[in-house]
């Protein structure tokens, strides 16, 4: 999967809910789309619906944005990332998460050899 970040930085309230909201066509929306944003927004949408797939550091929405794509929810090292999955099976949840962290631990390490 592709991984490309929406948004530089981290998103607020209003920035998160409109990178949520941007759209419900392949155009707007792919599988591997993603932001960071804040612990408040994690915390409201693991308690607005009940999630689809749980893990003891992130969770899928059960309201799926098209056919197959919803968003899920990500806790990484202390910081927070609504990533755009194709979910058609629970494995689909678990490879989509653990393919995320392992790209934002190659992004820290090309990070820190850049810097």
């Amino acid at each position: 999967m592709k991984f490309t970040n929406l948004h530089d930085g981290v998103a607020n309230y209003d920035q998160a809910f409109a990178l949520i909201n941007r759209g419900y066509t392949p155009e707007d929306r792919s599988a591997g789309q993603y932001f960071e944003t804040t612990q408040e927004i994690y915390d409201y949408f693991q308690n607005v619906l009940p999630p689809l797939d749980w893990t003891a550091d992130g969770f899928s929405m059960s309201e799926f944005s098209t056919d197959t794509l919803t968003d899920a929810f990500v806790r990484h090292n202390g910081r927070f990332f609504c990533l755009c999955i194709n979910r058609q099976r629970a494995v689909d949840f678990t490879n989509a998460i653990r393919d995320f962290r392992t790209e934002l631990a190659y992004r820290a390490m090309e990070a820190r050899r850049a810097g």
